[in-house]
Formats: structure tokens, C-alpha cells, sequence
């Protein structure tokens, strides 16, 4: 029976001899045919779901959607125009509005003609254009009239404006008037008549003086008030326009004014004797000029008041008329508007039912043509199945069975596929050569594996051998079963022992007999997460110290099998240099003190917010004047004295005290464990007397000093950097007091750190502004009570302050380093000065220790001389002990090269401080100034006169004069006088004064002190 063409034709496509490419071909054609079927039916429904949605999208929802835009316009207009149909008002914004809508709904109705002739909508679109044509047309003249309303209005208030002003100047003069009236009326009548009684009320019964006088000055007062009260009248005319909306009552109350102001003109024609009689007719016609240009105003004049309210009346009677004419056309405009948008709406609904059923066909007719393009291709699918995948599925289940052989000598492959002749049968092929060629490779690697894995064992055995750390491994049981050569180094001190086997117990009992037994544990640490038993390998280490003194640690390996690796590393050095590097970490490296790190943590160590903590003091350290040995005798010099400085705080420091150097000259010291405040001020006086005392270093012999700031817990802070910050304030206010002291923290030290900051500031600026002046104090001879002499002071007039004293602004200067500028300002208006007085008077300039350190004081002192072109020997330097302080080869350098200009010294404030008679003898001073602390004591102190002398008698013999300061009374400048003393200064002789005030004081006459 013979097969059916189809059949025939399957089995002829199934063919194993046909090859792959015609297959495919056949297959892609299939798929090609079907999809071309389905995208032509698919291109011509959306063709026709298109020309629908053309026709909704070109005309009916472009029409709906202008139409609606014109309804938003129109309301909007509408309410644009509201307050203009009210009031009139915004005007200029509805005028813009109305240009702008009239352009806008014209380009848009021009847009929608062509839409609405394509929806049948032209003839209703062409009504609501006539009805909106006329909408716009009753808005412009609405707006028109609005603003001549607006202008009318405006000529009303300009003209109301300027006729209360003439009222008010006629009543002025009227007031005035009469006034002058009742002055003359009061002395002719009397003072025991007054006008009240005597004309404003006749009926009172006072007795008037009969006579032609008595009768004018009332006939006159009565004029004059008939004017006041009839200018009072014509006042608040806008009023009167309110209760006047229509023209007949307008014209009215026009003829009511005008009548008011021609009985004005009649009183003051009236008037005319009494201005004859005043010889005033000057006054008189200026009140008619004033009453013609009110009449003017307010009726004759084109653009005069009522006129103007005339005109505002007539246009909001036009107004009225335009709103009633425009609510009329807008209802027709809401008809016309209503019409269209019904038209366009039904019309845009018919546009989407045309477009919906459009789409329903096209969506059947699509859905049918994929089903048919599926079938084809489901059909094509099972071809490919059959005749491609299921003979690689069986070519894979062979390779697959690869795996699981243990012999690879036989050939896997199917010997139907071997047969085949198309691509599937040359694959089984190269599969079969290639399983061959993989059983050969797979002995040779076999052999090779062999001999590598003997070699990595020679390797691993020469590593484990040769490392530097001792290692054995242990199996499950605990027995030893790899030991390398280091651990036997370690722990077997020579002996040969066979550690393979041997129980972990047994190794440790030896070592103990060895002596290298465990002595301490310093550390046990599990090294990741001891309980993740999903690890592998699992790791623990141990630092230990042995009982033989080295320190090891002990690193332990967990393998799978449940044995263990254990290394062990000799860290003896590595922790004596680790210890050695966290020394020097935590401690400065050149006193050997805590640094600021290690400080820190120790104060923070103490616990100082715990409710047990005992009282606690922090002391801050600064050392003064160490800016300038370092800076003269170079750092060696500094770092040595920082070396002493740190000896001596620790010889004076109790056991409970921590110490440490923050850098710098700046120092720390915790105090605990003793009762505050008292046991850190005694520190603080110890530390102080401490380094007060001089240092001789390298031969130099120096003298410094230190000021201290104290802060307590927990009264001043519990925080480490709260106690450090608030230490560090009181530091500064030490400084600030003088320095080589100490001050305990104030709450307001911190206002007082702000006003040294503002202070700082102030004097900078004053600087550049030249704010100082210079006031000049007499220097006299005791003997005849001559001036010789005057001491230059400086004085700071603040601009908001007053004048400052110098014992607050100099501390600052000096500590900013603005003395050196300041001091040379001094110089030169002193010197300038000293040129205006007698050649054998002399000027005296203080100079501060700090000017030393630059070394250009020389140059500064002879470009002073000479900028004044004074004589050298007219100035007089005083200097402080102050400057010897550090004895210096570059200070006695200064100072000789000031003596080589010619200028004299004097030794200032001698008998406080050291006083060290080594600086008379070093330096050869021309004069000595004995403190007034001295001089103040005479009277009562016997041991101040015995110095004034034992000084005045040394500085005799020396060849020095001796000057005494702050001389008040006539009974110490007597004493000083029978004690020798050649010279004073002070307020009885004469207070500081400006440098003008010299003058008188300098005369020849005048040089003697009364």
C-alpha cells in the first residue's frame, strides 16, 4: 500500500543523509512565510485604526480642546475685568489682558476654522465669533470711560489739594488778623476786660469804653471771624461730593460754594480800613489774590473742581450703561459658547466610537493571523526536533556515560550515530577520536603526578626543616607525628630525643625538666570566630614567657581531621624594641617626661566624673623669657635648659603627681590624692621658686621663670580636654599679670581671654592710626629744684574707651611682639619733641627687654636721632634689669652699640627683682632710678630710708647719679635731699602733661619749681 505524498514527503525531510543547511532552509522558510502572512494582515488593520484615530487627533479633539481653551480665556478675561466693572480699577493690567485675549482668541479661531468646516462645526463657530467681537468692542469703551473716570477723579484731588492749602493760608491771615486785634482791643480797653466778656459775648455784661475806637476794633473782630468761620466752611468739599452722586444736587452744591466765596470777597472788601489804617495793604491784597485763585480753582478755571466731578459723574453714568450692555452680550456669548463646545464634544464622541470598533476588528483579525503564524511555527519546531535535537541528545547521553567509565579503552559513542552521514555522524566521529586521545593523555599525566607529588614532599620537608619557627603537628590523638629541627633547638637543649609519636604530654614534662617550662600566659587569643564550626581550619594564639626568661608565641592550626599544627616563634627581641618604640611614643624624646598623648590618657585613666573620684588638680606650665634664650644662644642652649628645667620640676613633684612636656616650653602636672586648692597652690609656689633660680649652662648663666595655670575637678571640668582648655585660661591671665605666677580658673577668664584678643586687636589698628600721644613728666634737679628733664610716657587714646592705662596695653604689646613697632614710634616723636626744648634739657625714653631681641634697636635709635636732628646726648635710654636676665654676648653687643652713639642710660626700677650689683659692673649706667616703693615707705620704714641711702652712696662712689621716683610730699623731697639723692620725679614736682604744655614749663624764667 503506497504512503500518502505527505508522509512521504516527512520521511524523506527526516532523512539522516540530508544535511543540516538544507533542513534549516527548509525550516526558515517555513517561519518566513508565516510571519510575512501575519505582518500583512497586521499593516492593513492598523491602516485602518489609523485613519480613525487621523480624523479624532486632526479635528475633533483639536476642536474640543481649543473650544475649552477659549472658555478658560473668557473666565479668565471676565475676572480680569471684574474690579474694572466695579470700580475701575486695575486698569492697566486689564487693558494689557484684553490686547492680549483679542490676539489670542483671534490666531485660535483662525486655527479652528479649518477644523471646524472638516467636524461640520463652521456655522456655530462663526456665532460665537460675532458674539466675542462684541464682548471686546463693550470692554475697550468700558475702559475708555474707566479712564477718563480715573482722570476726572485725579484733576479733583490735585484741585482739592491745592484749594485746602489756599483755605488754610486765608485762614492763617485771618487768624493772624485777629489775633493782632484782640492784643490792641486788651490794651485799649483794659486788663480787667476781657474780649470773651466784652464782644465775643455782650450779653456777659461787661461795660465796654464808648467811642468811634471801641466800635471799629469790634467791627473789625467781627469781620475777621466771619472770615475764619466761612474759610472753616469751605473745607472737605470731597465730602460734600459724596452726599452729591447726582448733577442735579452737584450743580447745587456748586452754587452754594460759589455763593460762600463771593461773601468772603464782600467781608474782606470790608476789611479794607482796618488794612488802610494798619498801613498792611500789602496783606490785603495777597488774602484777594489768595480768594481769586480759590474761585479759579474751583469753578472758573477749565480744569477746575467742579468741572472735574462734573465730568466723573457723566462717565460713571456711561459706566453703568456699558456694564449692563456688557452683562447682556455675555450672556450671548455663554450661548454661542455653550453651542460649540456641545458640537465639538458630540462630534469627538463619534470620532471614538469610530476609532473603538475600528480597533476591535483589527485586534480579531491580528489575534487570527498569529494563531495561524503560531500553528506554522509550533509545526516547524517539532520538524526541527525530530530530524536535529533528539540525534544530539543521544550523541550527549553518550559523552555523559563518559564520566562514570572507569575503563576508557572501549569507544563510547553509539554506532548508529558513528553511521550517519550528515554533521551529527562527523561530531560522533571527533568525539571518538577524542575519548582516545584522552585515555592515553590521562596514563601519561597519571605517571607524572607521581613524580611532582615526590618532589613537593622533598620540598615541604626542606621548608618545615629550615624555618625559623619551631613546628610540630599532631594527629587526632594528640601524638606528636612531624617535629622540625627548630623546636628541638628550642626546648631539647641538645638532647637527642625522637619526638615521632611521642604523647603532647610527654614533650611539655620535658621541657619543663629542661627548664623551659611555661612560666606566665601574657595573652590567649582566639584569632577569627571561635564558634563558626563552618571553617575549615580554625586558629588560636598564645603569647607566653618562659621560665629561662624568652618570650614566645604560640600559634595553634586546627585541620579538618581533627589534629592540630603548632608553631612556635621566639619574639624575646621584637617585644623589648616594640616596648622600646612605646616609650618613645608616649614620652618626649628629650626630657624623658609623658608627652601630650600619654598625658591625656592618663588624666583620662583617673576617672575624674566618677561619683568616688578624689579632688584633682591640673597644672598648665609655661616658661618665661625662653623665646629668648633660644633665639640668642641658639637651640643646643634651649634644649639643654628644657633638659633642667624637667630635672628640677621632677625633684619638687610628690609621688601621686604625673608629669609631662606638651611641646615647646609648654608643661603639664596632674596632682591626686591631696586636699585642693591648697596642695596645688603649694605646688605651684615650689614649682615657681623651682625654676626661678638661675641656670648656668654651657657658661652661660640664665635666669628664667615660669607662670602656671591651675585648673580643678571636678568644680572646673571631669573631661580631660575641658580641665586642659580650662588650665590653659588661667595660664594665659598669669601671663597676663605680670608672669612667675600663678592663677587658679575663673569662670570669667574666658570673657577676659576675649577682651585680651579685642585688646590685641584695638592695638594693632592703633598703631596704624597713630592713636597714641606722648605726655611728659619733669625729671628735677633736688638741689634748687631746676627740670632738667622730661620722661617720656605714653598714652593711648582709645576711640571708644577714653584713655587706656599703659599697665594694661604694654603687657599685650609685649607679649604680641607690637612693642618693637610701638617703641620705635616712641623714639621718634620723643626725639622730635625734645628738638623744641632748651639744649640742656633731655629726654628719657623707657625701652622694654623685648627690643633687645631683634638686634636692629641700634639702627632704630640713630634713625630717630636723626630724623629729629637731636644731639645723642640729649637722650636718655632706661632699661630694666630685665634685659640682663639672659646674659648674652649679642645683648652687651646692643647695648655697646647704643653707648657708641652717644646716648645715656639709666637703670630703671633698680632696688625690685634680682638686683644684682653685677649689672652695674657689667654695664656702666650714667644714672640710677630708685623704685618709688622705696620712696613711698620713707615715713614709715626705716629699712626703705637705709636702702635710698646704702643705693644713693654706691651709685656716688660708682660716679652714677641717682634719681628717685614717685616723689609726693615736700617732706620726701626734703629727705631725699639730706640724704644725697641728686634727682626725683613724681606728682610734686609735676604729673605727665602734653608735649604743649612743655613749653612754659621750659622757660628760663619758668624752669624753677615753685
Amino acid at each position: 500500500m503506497k504512503r500518502s505524498f505527505g508522509k512521504r514527503f516527512l520521511s524523506f525531510s527526516l532523512e539522516s543523509n540530508i544535511r543540516f543547511r538544507k533542513k534549516v532552509m527548509f525550516g526558515v522558510g517555513l517561519s518566513v512565510i508565516a510571519s510575512l502572512a501575519g505582518g500583512v494582515n497586521a499593516v492593513y488593520n492598523i491602516n485602518k485604526v489609523e485613519d480613525a484615530v487621523k480624523f479624532s487627533s486632526a479635528a475633533a479633539s483639536p476642536l474640543l480642546i481649543g473650544v475649552i481653551s477659549l472658555s478658560e480665556s473668557y473666565q479668565k478675561l471676565q475676572s480680569v475685568f471684574d474690579p474694572v466693572m466695579k470700580n475701575c480699577a486695575g486698569l492697566e493690567g486689564a487693558e494689557r489682558y484684553l490686547k492680549q485675549s483679542a490676539e489670542n482668541q483671534t490666531r485660535k479661531l483662525k486655527f479652528l476654522t479649518a477644523m471646524a468646516e472638516q467636524a461640520d462645526a463652521a456655522q456655530e463657530l462663526r456665532r460665537y465669533e460675532f458674539s466675542g467681537s462684541k464682548i471686546f468692542k463693550t470692554r475697550s469703551a468700558l475702559l475708555d470711560v474707566c479712564h477718563r473716570v480715573t482722570a476726572s477723579k485725579a484733576d479733583v484731588a490735585i484741585g482739592e489739594n491745592a484749594l485746602r492749602s489756599i483755605i488754610n493760608l486765608i485762614e492763617v491771615e485771618v487768624s493772624t488778623e485777629i489775633m493782632e486785634i484782640e492784643k490792641s482791643a486788651a490794651n485799649f480797653w483794659g486788663p480787667n476786660l476781657s474780649y470773651e466778656g466784652a464782644v465775643r459775648n455782650p450779653a456777659a455784661g461787661a461795660d465796654l469804653p464808648s467811642g468811634p475806637v471801641s466800635r471799629t476794633i469790634s467791627s473789625d473782630l467781627r469781620n475777621f471771624y466771619k472770615l475764619k468761620i466761612l474759610a472753616i466752611e469751605l473745607g472737605g468739599l470731597n465730602t460734600k461730593f459724596a452726599n452729591a452722586p447726582r448733577l442735579y444736587d452737584l450743580q447745587r452744591l456748586r452754587k452754594a460754594y460759589w455763593g460762600s466765596l463771593e461773601a468772603i470777597e464782600r467781608i474782606l472788601d470790608d476789611t479794607s480800613n482796618h488794612f488802610e489804617r494798619e498801613q498792611r495793604l500789602d496783606e490785603f491784597g495777597r488774602l484777594h489774590v489768595l480768594l481769586e485763585e480759590a474761585k479759579k480753582i474751583s469753578h472758573t478755571a477749565p480744569a477746575s473742581i467742579f468741572n472735574a466731578q462734573t465730568s466723573v459723574v457723566q462717565n460713571e453714568i456711561a459706566k453703568q450703561a456699558l456694564v449692563s450692555r456688557l452683562q447682556r452680550e455675555q450672556g450671548q456669548y455663554s450661548v454661542a459658547l455653550l453651542n460649540i463646545m456641545d458640537v465639538a464634544q458630540r462630534i469627538n464622541r463619534n470620532a471614538q466610537f469610530r476609532t473603538e470598533q475600528q480597533s476591535i476588528s483589527a485586534s480579531w483579525e491580528i489575534a487570527l493571523s498569529v494563531f495561524l503564524s503560531a500553528t506554522l511555527l509550533l509545526i516547524t519546531g517539532m520538524y526541527f526536533r525530530r530530524a536535529v535535537t533528539e540525534p544530539l541528545e543521544a550523541l550527549t547521553t553518550d559523552v555523559s556515560a563518559l564520566a562514570k567509565r572507569e575503563n576508557l579503552d572501549d569507544d563510547p559513542i553509539d554506532p548508529a550515530l558513528l553511521a550517519r552521514a550528515d554533521e551529527i555522524g562527523d561530531l560522533a566521529k571527533q568525539f571518538a577520536s577524542t575519548f582516545q586521545a584522552l585515555a592515553k593523555a590521562r596514563s601519561e599525566l597519571q605517571e607524572a603526578s607521581r613524580q611532582e607529588l615526590s618532589i613537593q614532599r622533598d620540598r615541604l620537608y626542606g621548608a618545615v626543616e629550615n624555618m625559623p619557627q619551631a613546628l610540630f603537628m599532631l594527629d587526632r590523638d594528640g601524638k606528636i607525628i612531624v617535629a622540625n629541627r627548630r623546636l628541638h633547638e628550642f626546648y631539647m637543649k641538645g638532647e637527642e630525643i625522637d619526638l615521632s609519636g611521642m604523647p603532647v604530654g610527654d614533650f611539655i614534662a620535658i621541657c619543663r625538666r629542661n627548664g623551659v617550662g611555661i612560666k606566665r600566659t601574657l595573652s590567649d587569643d582566639v584569632l577569627g570566630d571561635a564558634e563558626d564550626r563552618s571553617k575549615v581550619y580554625q586558629h588560636s594564639q598564645r603569647m607566653v614567657e618562659l621560665e629561662d626568661g624568652r618570650i614566645m608565641t604560640m600559634t595553634v592550626t586546627r585541620l579538618p581531621d581533627g589534629g592540630h599544627v603548632v608553631t612556635h616563634e621566639d619574639i624575646t627581641e621584637k617585644q623589648a624594641a616594640q616596648q622600646k618604640i612605646t616609650h618613645m611614643a608616649l614620652h618626649d624624646a628629650l626630657t624623658n617626661l609623658a608627652n601630650r598623648t600619654l598625658f591625656r590618657s592618663h588624666v583620662m585613666a583617673q576617672r575624674l566624673d566618677a561619683s568616688d573620684a578624689r579632688d584633682a588638680a591640673l597644672l598648665y606650665l609655661d616658661l618665661d623669657r625662653f623665646k629668648i634664650v633660644n633665639d640668642t644662644l641658639g637651640h643646643p642652649v634651649g634644649d639643654a635648659l628644657l633638659v633642667k628645667v624637667a630635672e628640677r620640676l621632677r625633684g619638687v613633684l610628690d609621688p601621686k603627681c604625673f608629669a609631662a612636656r606638651l611641646g615647646g616650653d609648654e608643661f603639664a602636672v596632674l596632682q591626686t590624692g591631696v586636699s585642693q586648692p591648697e596642695g596645688a597652690s603649694a605646688l605651684a609656689e615650689r614649682i615657681i621658686s623651682a625654676i626661678n633660680a638661675p641656670f648656668d649652662i654651657e657658661g652661660h648663666h640664665i635666669v628664667i621663670g615660669t607662670s602656671i595655670g591651675i585648673a580643678l575637678a571636678p568644680q572646673d571640668g571631669v573631661d580631660a580636654d575641658e580641665l586642659s582648655k580650662n588650665a590653659d585660661l588661667a595660664l594665659y591671665c598669669a601671663k597676663q599679670e605680670g608672669r612667675g605666677k600663678h592663677r587658679f580658673f575663673e569662670v570669667d577668664m574666658d570673657r577676659r581671654m576675649r577682651d585680651w584678643r579685642e585688646m590685641e586687636h584695638d592695638l594693632r589698628e592703633a598703631i596704624n592710626a597713630r592713636q597714641f600721644e606722648l605726655h611728659y613728666q619733669p625729671l628735677v634737679m633736688l638741689q634748687g629744684e631746676r627740670i632738667v628733664g622730661f620722661e617720656a610716657l605714653v598714652r593711648w587714646k582709645h576711640p571708644r574707651r577714653g584713655f587706656v592705662s599703659p599697665a594694661e596695653f604694654i603687657p599685650v604689646a609685649e607679649e604680641t611682639g607690637l612693642i618693637c613697632e610701638l617703641g620705635a614710634w616712641i623714639l621718634d616723636a620723643a626725639c622730635q619733641m625734645a628738638t623744641a626744648w632748651p639744649n640742656d634739657v633731655v629726654v628719657a625714653v623707657n625701652i622694654s627687654p623685648l627690643q633687645f631681641e631683634g638686634g636692629d634697636l641700634p639702627e632704630v635709635v640713630a634713625g630717630a636721632l636723626a630724623k629729629a636732628g637731636l644731639a645723642p646726648n640729649r637722650l636718655m635710654l632706661e632699661i630694666t634689669e630685665g634685659v640682663f636676665l639672659n646674659d648674652t654676648d649679642s645683648t652687651m653687643g646692643v647695648l655697646n652699640e647704643l653707648k657708641a652713639l652717644g646716648v645715656a642710660f639709666a637703670m630703671d626700677d633698680f632696688g625690685t627683682g634680682y638686683s644684682s650689683l653685677s649689672y652695674i659692673r657689667k654695664f656702666p649706667f650714667q644714672k640710677i632710678k630708685i623704685d618709688q616703693s622705696f620712696v613711698r615707705g620713707m615715713d614709715a620704714d626705716p629699712e626703705s630710708i637705709a636702702i635710698i641711702r646704702a643705693v644713693t652712696n654706691l651709685c656716688r662712689d660708682l660716679g652714677m647719679m641717682t634719681t628717685a621716683e614717685g616723689v609726693e610730699t615736700a617732706e620726701q623731697a626734703a629727705m631725699l635731699r639730706s640724704i644725697g639723692c641728686e634727682m626725683a620725679q613724681g606728682y610734686f614736682f609735676g604729673r605727665p602733661t602734653p608735649g604743649d604744655a612743655t613749653f612754659s614749663l621750659v622757660e628760663p624764667e619758668k624752669r624753677k619749681i615753685a
